[in-house]
């Protein structure tokens, strides 16, 4: 049985907002940036208002904020189609792509249409990429950081058994009813529990996977597992993993495998869903008791 890596990239860093508020950062810290390194180099031809420059300066801007926006775009649709499995580690090679190319596009405009004759192509190059760097690397670092740590502030509260728990007013639960409400107390998702699967935690996401209309469907709310652990600790749904909560009434079998215990949903095209060593006796405990109740039932 094939392990599951442990992947806790921050999805915030994908959300549509969250990319706005960082390409806006990372494009007027640029354009500081270069108005004021220009003067100070050699190589520079970077100039607005009624600058010799200033068309070539609008060009190079303009399509390289157009590069960016669209560069965005695809990285989202990759993740949200599984094209690409996002991690911190392609999410910082993407950006740093990003940079290359836009440091050779500057690169290809300082050699076609600025006289720079005195300097070699490879240094040009090399060094537009540089300057790249240092006009976009940091806001990207900074923003993202900032994007991070202002999602980790914001947890989600859910609902228990009876209520929503939020700071507003309490909306009323049925035990058979699955309500979760963003961090503001806004109902995001209201379900039967006998068509939800199981929930997977994405740093401080979750990501609810259930049945409509017999197709398996995914909804991603700003939440901490741990927080729906201790909410429906007396519900069938039930934690199996670090990254798992599960709903036990959907569980066709528990399995041991070599490399611990597994479970199969009564739904096909469902992945297992491993069981870890911390959830492993509570797990087997929930199931032998409810078996031994269904036996017990069966006999009267």
């Amino acid at each position: 049985m094939k392990k599951r890596r442990k992947d806790n990239f921050s999805v915030c860093l994908l959300e549509p907002g969250n990319i706005v508020i960082s390409l806006i950062i990372s494009v007027l810290y640029a354009l500081v940036f270069l108005v004021i390194y220009s003067p100070y180099s050699d190589t520079a031809w970077f100039g607005l208002a009624k600058s010799d420059s200033f068309l070539l300066t609008t060009t190079f801007v303009v399509a390289s904020v157009l590069f960016l926006v669209i560069s965005r775009m695809l990285m989202i649709f990759s993740s949200k189609n599984n094209a690409i499995k996002m991690t911190y580690f392609k999410y910082s090679l993407w950006l740093f792509g990003e940079i290359i190319l836009i440091g050779v596009f500057h690169a290809i405009l300082s050699i076609v249409y600025v006289e720079l004759t005195e300097f070699s192509v490879s240094f040009i190059v090399t060094k537009s990429i540089l300057i790249t760097l240092l006009a976009l690397g940091v806001p990207y670092v900074v923003s993202a950081m900032w994007i991070t740590i202002n999602d980790m502030r914001n947890t989600l509260l859910v609902t228990d058994t009876n209520n929503i728990a939020t700071d507003g007013e309490a909306i009323a639960q049925n035990i058979d009813i699955i309500n979760i409400a963003d961090n503001k107390g806004v109902l995001k998702l209201s379900i039967k529990l006998d068509n939800l699967y199981y929930i997977k935690a994405e740093d401080n996401y979750t990501i609810v996977n259930y049945t409509k209309n017999g197709l398996l469907n995914r909804y991603m709310i700003r939440c901490k597992i741990q927080t729906i652990e201790d909410n429906f600790s007396n519900t069938p749904l039930m934690r199996c993993h670090r990254t798992y909560i599960v709903n036990t009434q959907k569980i066709k079998v528990l399995r041991h495998e070599s490399d611990g215990f597994y479970m199969d949903f009564d739904f096909d095209g469902i992945d297992p869903i491993p069981v870890s060593k911390t959830y492993t006796q509570a797990v087997v405990k929930r199931f032998s008791g409810e078996n031994a109740k269904k036996r017990n039932e069966d006999n009267m």
